[in-house]
C-alpha cells in the first residue's frame, strides 16, 4: 500500500481525505500509533513539509497524533472551510443535474451538516427541498 502525499496546495477537501486515507493505511497496515506522526515526514510535500517542519519545531516531544491532526486540520482544513461547506450544503440545488449527480453532491456535503441529517425526516426534506421544482412537483 503506498500512502497519499499532501502538498498543502489541493484545497481543504483533499486535506480532509489524505488525513481519512493516511489514518485507514495505517491502521490496517498495524504501524503503531506513536510511529504515525513520524511518517508525515515522508507523506507531506511541498508547502506543506516546509509547514510541518517549522510547526513541529515547536511542539513537545513526543508529539501525538492528535496534535499532529488538531494543527493540520487548522492549517489546511479550517473552521471557516467547514463553515463553507456546510453553506454549500444548505444551499444545495438540482440545478438541472440528473437526481443521481444531486444526491451524490447532496451525500458528500451532508457529512458537514450532520445536525441536518441525523434525522431522517429532515434529511428528506432537506433533499427535497433542493431538488428542481418540476420534481418536487410530482414527488408530494
Amino acid at each position: 500500500m503506498r500512502p497519499p502525499s499532501f502538498s498543502g496546495a489541493e484545497g481543504p477537501l483533499a486535506a480532509e481525505e489524505f488525513l481519512k486515507v493516511t489514518e485507514t493505511i495505517l491502521t490496517v497496515t498495524r504501524i503503531a500509533p506513536a510511529e504515525w506522526v513520524d511518517l508525515m515526514d515522508i507523506q507531506l510535500t511541498d508547502t506543506a513539509r516546509i509547514w510541518w517542519t517549522a510547526e513541529k519545531a515547536h511542539l513537545e516531544r513526543p508529539i501525538l497524533w492528535e496534535t499532529f491532526t488538531d494543527r493540520f486540520n487548522r492549517k489546511y482544513f479550517p473552521q471557516s472551510a467547514r463553515d463553507e461547506l456546510l453553506r454549500r450544503f444548505v444551499e444545495l440545488k438540482q440545478g438541472g443535474r440528473t437526481v443521481d449527480e444531486y444526491e451524490a453532491e447532496f451525500s458528500s456535503l451532508s457529512r458537514f451538516a450532520p445536525h441536518l441529517v441525523t434525522d431522517p425526516t429532515i434529511r428528506r426534506h432537506q433533499f427535497q427541498k433542493g431538488l428542481d421544482k418540476y420534481i418536487r412537483a410530482g414527488r408530494q
